[in-house]
């Protein structure tokens, strides 16, 4: 267990080989299952990127406290809450897939969300990878290639 942003989290990093394992046959099982569904395609991205985790972290939903699932990325020695989303340039056409940790979802249940989404506002973004204008979104990674 970690602390992220004053939260407890369990984090699955890609060396965890077992772990992963036992989860992507839980997904198998529950494919009908949106969470599952997505969690199953965040494994194959932690996969195939280094630097990128997911941590599974408590939310109370109707009374019960259940642990869902958010994408993590490694950016100045600290995990940081992410969502994948697909960005682009306007100044030359570039567009491909970027994580960005200024999204508000991702600190809806924290009680200083708004204190972290304006910390979050203030990190180093990334500029477009072909010509160095600014993108459609506030990404902390772009992914190259």
């Amino acid at each position: 267990m970690e602390k992220i942003d004053g939260e407890d989290v369990y984090i699955l990093t890609r060396g965890m080989e077992e772990s992963i394992e036992k989860l992507r046959v839980k997904t198998k099982i529950e494919k009908e299952d949106a969470m599952f569904s997505m969690l199953d395609r965040d494994l194959e991205f932690i996969d195939n990127h280094a630097g990128f985790a997911i941590a599974f972290r408590p939310v109370k939903w109707k009374n019960v406290k259940k642990w869902i699932p958010c994408m993590l990325y490694k950016y100045g020695g600290e995990w940081r809450r992410v969502v994948l989303q697909y960005a682009d340039c306007s100044a030359c056409g570039w567009h491909g897939n970027t994580a960005s940790p200024t999204e508000p979802d991702l600190y809806i249940t924290l009680e200083n969300r708004f204190e972290i989404l304006k910390r979050m506002g203030q990190l180093s973004f990334r500029s477009c990878p072909v010509c160095g204008s600014r993108i459609s979104t506030k990404a902390i990674w772009i992914e190259e290639g």
